[in-house]
């Protein structure tokens, strides 16, 4: 793979990305939409391969409703997103961010520094 289309988790990202999460309320609200991003997700692989249809359209559901969650706690933020570059961006966004950003900035010394602001 080319170094250039690598994707690559370093201080600046965190950075980047402690710049978008500063108020204690959109932390709150990331970690719990975090978590249920990714648990709605796994549910939605898993009953999509057991093929429970009404479980896999709840899994969607939460999917959605974690995104909006998110959303609402951005409009908490001095700084805000400049938005997606298309319906591919959002998706690859949100996974990236959600599944593995988050977690990392979540163990940051970023994180803390914003939790402990006042």
């Amino acid at each position: 793979m080319n170094k250039t289309n690598m994707i690559t988790i370093n201080d600046k990202v965190l950075k980047y990305y402690q710049n978008l999460h500063q108020t204690r309320v959109n932390l709150v609200i990331h970690i719990i939409g975090s978590i249920l991003f990714i648990a709605s997700n796994v549910s939605l692989v898993y009953f999509i391969v057991i093929t429970d249809l009404n479980s896999s359209l709840i899994s969607i559901g939460l999917i959605v409703f974690s995104i909006i969650l998110q959303a609402i706690g951005h409009q908490f933020e001095p700084v805000q997103f400049e938005g997606f570059k298309g319906p591919f961006d959002f998706i690859k966004t949100f996974y990236l961010e959600l599944v593995i950003v988050f977690p990392m900035f979540l163990f940051s010394p970023f994180f803390k520094e914003n939790w402990n602001k006042k």
